[in-house]
């Protein structure tokens, strides 16, 4: 599809993006194909969760460091205030 044109942006009626959806579904290789493509690692969901946020509640270190390869913001926070290093430290992820 993406490649016909569809757009990797579009989102639903709850903000949710592809890369947001493949992120909650731990989804490594539909990631890296959206990403690869264009996908905003920092475009934000309803409750302001970014891709990054979305990642570390899941605890996939692989999703991770291709978001912030691909330059997702550590400092961007959700609706309450968490930033990404909160969310690793509310879910105890080691490798942070």
């Amino acid at each position: 599809l993406i490649e016909h044109g569809a757009d990797v942006n579009q989102h639903d009626r709850n903000s949710d993006t592809p890369l947001i959806i493949a992120c909650s579904k731990n989804n490594e290789m539909m990631v890296k194909y959206l990403v690869e493509h264009g996908a905003d690692v920092n475009r934000q969901e309803e409750c302001n969760d970014t891709p990054l946020i979305i990642a570390l509640n899941h605890d996939n270190e692989s999703i991770i460091q291709m978001l912030i390869e691909h330059g997702a913001d550590i400092h961007q926070n959700n609706k309450k205030g968490d930033t990404p290093l909160i969310a690793a430290c509310i879910n105890e992820n080691e490798f942070m």
